[in-house]
């Protein structure tokens, strides 16, 4: 293990020093002309610039009390010594700096349980920091990432040490709500609109694209609320059930009923006419030549107080997908696709998957983000960034 984190050191090592390449890769001061009812338009640098030494991918996060991110990664050591299908992590630091660091608390076991079986695993999914407690969202996902039938939520009252859930029952199951996060309002939940409840964003079937079609690709992204001091019990949870963006949001408590906040069925990077990907090295339903490829995926939430914008970052195995919207349920508008085109990429410009913008690197005008994405080596992408990376993000408000 210790030779793996030398490796890994390394390989961060080699991102540092093609930060200025990436970084510089962005128009300076330009931004792309807006898209069809966007407030937001942005540019995003082409690679990341800022990385902690560690080891695995996911990472959704939480900026709790103690002013540290707490993030969870998945297959990996993350900021550890052991490697473990999910591991909770403290991380300080700032992308500014480059000078992320981190600590290893808990995992495996520790964290939470596998529900549906052989050939399923654990993943983290997003977390939320409020009132000085950590909440952790654990998925059952198969093993060739095509199907997520099954999740809970963790807690822990002790700055991510120890985690305790129903060992039970899982508190989402039948593939519906399985992919969950919540939505990122800053240092303990500091500006959230209603402190009495959080809110959860969650998808149906699998996590992103499901490259075999053992479910249905999720084409529609969902919102629920949960009171703060009962994020584990899911008889309190209500679910969205209006119109995306309604003036005057309605809650339902059956899940059945719920509706989504955002749809977007679009396919990017189709197989050509005669049925061949175009991209190379199709194989399996693995995360190899991806092609078909739908937009809504497993990514975040995060509200940006001083542009009064939500925006969610998601992505395809080739694209990022980023919209944004003024209200937890919308309406949720397209403002930046960013296409890194078929694999194999260059370690100077890829993109990745599981986007995220932690609430804790925000500038203080909100126009500048960190996006936190991973490339997993698993893929035939040319690069890997199989770690805590960040990359910049630049917004800027249209009219």
């Amino acid at each position: 293990m210790r030779g793996r984190r030398a490796a890994i050191a390394a390989v961060a090592a080699s991102v540092v020093l093609l930060a200025g390449c990436a970084a510089g890769s962005t128009p300076g001061s330009s931004f792309p002309a807006a898209l069809p009812g966007a407030h937001l338009t942005g540019r995003i640098a082409d690679a990341n610039t800022a990385v902690g030494v560690s080891d695995g991918d996911l990472w959704p996060s939480c900026w709790s009390d103690d002013d540290a991110l707490y993030a969870a990664n998945g297959d990996g050591a993350g900021f550890g010594d052991e490697a473990s299908d999910i591991v909770v992590d403290r991380i300080t630091g700032t992308p500014e700096k480059n000078d992320l660091e981190g600590t290893a608390l808990a995992s495996g076991d520790a964290v939470g349980q596998v529900w549906s079986g052989d050939g399923f695993t654990r993943k983290p999914t997003g977390m939320l920091c409020v009132d000085g407690t950590i909440y952790l969202a654990v998925q059952d996902l198969r093993t060739d990432f095509n199907e997520a039938p099954a999740a809970t939520i963790a807690r822990s009252d002790d700055h991510g040490r120890t985690w305790t859930w129903d060992t039970s029952a899982p508190m989402f199951a039948n593939h519906v709500f399985t992919t969950i996060w919540f939505a990122d309002y800053g240092k303990n939940a500091a500006e959230a609109p209603d402190a009495r409840y959080a809110y959860a964003y969650g998808l149906d079937g699998n996590w992103r694209d499901s490259f075999d079609d053992a479910v249905p690709d999720p084409t529609e992204l969902f919102l629920a609320r949960v009171p703060v001091d009962s994020v584990q019990d899911p008889s309190t949870w209500e679910f969205y059930d209006a119109a995306p963006g309604a003036a005057a949001p309605t809650w339902t408590k059956d899940i059945a009923a719920k509706k989504p906040v955002l749809v977007d069925d679009r396919v990017v990077h189709p197989s050509d006419p005669a049925g061949a990907s175009a991209s190379p090295a199709v194989g399996g339903g693995q995360t190899v030549g991806a092609h078909d490829l739908s937009v809504i995926s497993q990514g975040g939430v995060t509200y940006l107080p001083a542009l009064h914008r939500y925006v969610y970052t998601s992505w395809t195995e080739l694209t990022y997908e980023f919209y944004e919207a003024p209200q937890p349920w919308g309406p949720w508008t397209l403002f930046l696709s960013e296409d890194f085109g078929p694999y194999p990429w260059s370690d100077h410009r890829y993109g990745g998957y599981a986007t995220t913008i932690p609430s804790k690197f925000l500038s203080d005008d909100d126009r500048t983000a960190w996006v936190q994405s991973n490339v997993c080596p698993c893929a035939p992408a040319g690069t890997s960034s199989y770690w805590f990376g960040l990359r910049s993000l630049h917004l800027h408000p249209v009219g």
